[in-house]
């Protein structure tokens, strides 16, 4: 099974399954890497990637140029890759490449990426489900991409109690150790048992058994390697049930393999001294406690919820350093990946820490789901970009603090970039919130722009603007602590209040429109009749029955934007979501927002944007033969504007983890209609998945040419074709074979119609 193309088939197909009977526009978006990002005097090069936490890391050559490239697991969000543009034996520079996140399987619970065959190409192993150990096999395709193939799950036979086969046991959630542990070329496989307190070591037997080089064989050769259960009680008094990650490295460089464990309940990592040399060459391995102070220089790891360790050569140098990052959520959610360079030497352990902030430095993140939105501020012009978030972890309390990150709109013409001007707008973390997601608007009737400020709480804070007029930078001071309606009731949304101002009435009044984590869009109308006066009256608890998400029960987290997406001159509502979706909605437009009235839904994946990576979750059925595919949320809050003044519209995406993606609109929607699955324009096209040629067909064409176009799935244009209909047919085809497997969209126009449609090269 081969995962270039395989899963991508099961994708298609639910995605195909679930949207059928959805509107499109197509691929209006494509990701963006030309805006540039500034802060404190230096670029921040992967400001658009996204946010980090509840990270792993592994590192292989993604593109077959010899160098070591990064990826990065996120359980239950997915995948994302980094590759490598520095020169050999520099210090690396990444930029974030996602067109590599899909060649990769299905992950779950731990990414560890090591060459079991011989031939210098990086495997993958993962878990699923009970299984401990599955292993996939990296081979390089016709783009010299990385990609995989499944090879096996692990399983034992040398143990007669088990009666048969019985699978490599690893906890769901733990971290397991894949090394050549006896130094003989090939890949041992370590992991915690049942119980939580000991070590199984299963030994590959390839060279035993000789067995081919592409091979693995293994069997349960120590169910207490290392005897480490002598020792267990001091590990942070905690109970052997929790999660551990186990990572093995040459801590002395004295040639056998010691251990940094993590626990679930500590907040730090334990190095396990391994005795065996020079005490013992020939015997086994004997782990010793040491302590958590293994580094050098006096900085210890603290991270509250589940730290891991990773040995990779971070800087490139030859020797594998030490990364650290948490693998569970609720705790440390900012600069909380601790590296420690390796400047050891045979006899001679020294572990030098650098910083904790490893990628964070390079990238826009503010902890927990970020609330971006545009606003120009300074009055240039130019709409600046605003990113508030549910908050960053503070230890001393055990709760998320937040604060706003503006950043100036610096932009040239040709040269889109912003600037970072402050991460604690006006102070106002002062007020100790709960969650800040700004929007902005009069809303108390005096030509001038106010801000509103939505709280985890479900209530929401307002800001005044005291300014001379509407045409001056804006002077903003905390009128409610607490926003009240006209009839002085609190506003409250009960959780994850996201606010937007809009006249939805059309009456020249902006009104509040605020999303909640229950799905459902809440209209506060504006009452007010004088200038300055501020009265909101709760209009529709469910405006236009519009909502993200709405096959959830709850949870959704709507997350609204309303206005100009793109260059059709229409407004239209656009909802982020738990999934990680954007719905888009119209028929609004006509300031009916009566109880009975319902908005349409015309894309349930707009521009097929989603901030989840590639994750999903991978099980089979009874007869234990069929993949079942089912996507895991991730959230998505967005913003539009025209950030250059160019004519073209940008959208800004905020994620769970709080960081943000950027979309540049690269196609011109002018003239081009929301297209229903009911309409007469039909179109075909097979076989779809195929590997070469793609016949296309399609029927009821109100036009004399049509414009064929595959894109990959950021929007980007590999390859199009222009036909003419003969009596409103056309059959045609296309040659995928130059394509590399994937995913990607395949998208037919004629006239003010089109429709759009998944294609899987195999």
């Amino acid at each position: 099974m081969k995962y270039c193309y395989t899963y991508l088939v099961l994708l298609a197909a639910l995605l195909l399954s679930n949207f059928a009977n959805a509107q499109f526009q197509g691929a209006v978006y494509q990701a963006d890497t030309s805006v540039k990002v500034f802060a404190y005097g230096s670029e921040r090069t992967l400001a658009w990637c996204g946010g980090f936490d509840q990270t792993q890391f592994a590192m292989a050559d993604l593109n077959h140029d010899g160098r070591q490239d990064l990826v990065v697991f996120t359980p239950y969000v997915g995948i994302r890759t980094f590759i490598n543009t520095a020169a050999a034996g520099t210090t690396p520079n990444y930029i974030y490449a996602p067109e590599y996140e899909l060649n990769f399987p299905p992950v779950t619970d731990y990414l560890i990426m090591a060459d079991y065959n011989c031939d210098g190409i990086a495997d993958l192993y993962t878990q699923q489900s009970s299984i401990g150990f599955m292993v996939y096999t990296g081979y390089y395709n016709s783009n010299n991409q990385l990609c995989f193939k499944f090879y096996q799950p692990l399983y034992y036979t040398n143990d007669p109690s088990t009666n048969g086969p019985a699978n490599a046991f690893n906890e769901p959630g733990y971290i397991p150790a894949i090394v050549d542990l006896d130094t003989n070329g090939v890949l041992d496989f370590l992991a915690f048992n049942v119980v939580g307190n000991e070590i199984d070591y299963y030994e590959n037997m390839r060279i035993q058994m000789s067995l081919p080089c592409d091979s693995i064989h293994i069997n349960l050769e120590d169910d207490n390697w290392g005897r480490i259960h002598y020792t267990y009680s001091l590990f942070c008094g905690g109970s052997p049930h929790n999660q551990h990650s186990i990572c093995l490295f040459d801590y002395d460089m004295d040639g056998d393999q010691d251990m940094l464990v993590g626990s679930g309940e500590c907040n730090n990592l334990l190095l396990y001294n391994n005795l065996r040399i020079p005490f013992n060459p020939a015997g086994p391995d004997s782990l010793v406690l040491i302590d958590s102070n293994w580094q050098s220089g006096g900085t210890s790891v603290n991270l509250p919820a589940y730290p891991a360790a990773f040995n990779l050569d971070v800087d490139q140098d030859g020797k594998k350093d030490i990364l650290v990052a948490p693998d569970n959520r609720g705790g440390e959610n900012y600069n909380c990946f601790p590296y420690y360079k390796n400047n050891s030497s045979p006899g001679n352990a020294s572990w030098a820490y650098q910083s904790d902030s490893f990628l964070f430095d390079k990238t826009i993140d503010l902890g927990t789901a970020a609330y971006p939105q545009f606003f120009d501020y300074n009055k240039d012009g130019l709409p600046d970009l605003f990113i508030g978030s549910d908050g960053y972890y503070n230890a001393s309390n055990d709760s998320l603090y937040s604060r706003i990150s503006y950043y100036l709109n610096t932009s040239t013409p040709g040269n889109p970039s912003f600037t970072l001007q402050t991460t604690d707008f006006l102070g106002m973390s002062s007020n100790n919130f709960h969650g800040m997601a700004p929007a902005f608007g009069d809303l108390d009737n005096d030509g001038i722009t106010d801000m509103v400020i939505g709280h985890t709480d479900g209530t929401l804070s307002f800001y005044k603007n005291i300014a001379a007029s509407d045409a001056v930078q804006p002077i903003w001071q905390l009128s409610q602590l607490v926003l009240k309606d006209a009839n002085n009731a609190t506003i409250n949304v009960n959780e994850y209040a996201a606010p937007f101002v809009y006249d939805m009435d059309k009456d020249g009044r902006p009104d509040l429109v605020v999303g909640a984590y229950s799905g459902d869009l809440r209209y506060y109308r504006n009452v007010g009749t004088s200038p300055g006066q501020l009265s909101l009256v709760l209009a529709n608890n469910s405006l236009g029955y519009a909502i993200a998400d709405p096959n959830y029960v709850t949870g959704n987290f709507t997350t609204p934007f309303i206005g100009k997406i793109d260059n059709s001159g229409k407004d239209y509502i656009l909802l982020g979501s738990s999934s990680g979706y954007l719905y888009r909605y119209d028929n609004f437009q006509n300031a009916d927002t009566g109880a009975n009235v319902y908005f349409t839904m015309i894309d349930s994946e707009y521009s097929y944007i989603d901030t989840f990576f590639n994750y999903y979750n991978y099980t089979w059925d009874a007869a234990n033969v069929l993949p079942k595919v089912f996507f895991q949320g991730y959230r998505s809050a967005p913003t539009v504007a025209d950030i250059a003044g160019d004519g073209n519209y940008e959208m800004v995406v905020g994620d769970t983890y709080g960081g943000v993606r950027i979309y540049k609109q690269a196609f011109n929607v002018s003239g081009v209609s929301n297209i229903s699955a009911a309409n007469n324009f039909q179109v075909k096209a097979y076989p779809n998945p195929t590997n070469n040629i793609v016949n296309i067909q399609a029927s009821n064409i109100n036009s004399a040419n049509a414009n064929i176009t595959v894109t990959d799935i950021t929007g980007k244009i590999l390859l199009q074709k222009d036909v003419q209909a003969v009596n409103k047919n056309i059959n045609t085809s296309i040659d995928i074979r130059a394509l590399a497997s994937g995913l990607y969209i395949l998208t037919v126009r004629a006239g003010e119609e089109q429709k759009v449609m998944k294609l899987v090269k195999s």
